[in-house]
């Protein structure tokens, strides 16, 4: 933890679907559980082709609005803040939810036969 009680980490979307409605509900969910404050930003401005698209670099992780607002396809790099008396476990428990792709499986694609 930082000198000013802030945690940060860097997670990278590995979802197929990027960061989507049900993720961001349940993301939304875990962060409204800790005294923390938790945001996401974007690590790399988008190009100025997309910034007409992409109006929001910053989201409290307790607004669904504020998180589908970054239009955060697979591949997007965020920088995890968290801030506040259980940072780090709300920070913990939160980069482990990236790293499982938000628990999304894999979709199994069947060949014909």
């Amino acid at each position: 933890m930082g000198m000013d009680g802030v945690c940060e980490e860097l997670v990278t979307i590995t979802s197929p679907l990027g960061l989507h409605a049900r993720p961001a509900a349940q993301l939304a969910r875990m962060a409204s559980g800790f005294q923390a404050t938790l945001t996401l930003e974007r690590i790399v401005p988008p190009s100025m082709e997309e910034q007409d698209v992409f109006e929001c670099d910053e989201a409290d992780c307790r607004s669904i609005m504020s998180l589908l607002m970054l239009a955060a396809g697979k591949g997007t790099q965020l920088r995890l803040r968290a801030a506040g008396s259980d940072a780090p476990e709300a920070l913990r428990k939160v980069v482990d939810f990236f790293e499982s792709s938000f628990g999304e499986a894999e979709p199994i694609v069947q060949e014909d036969s």
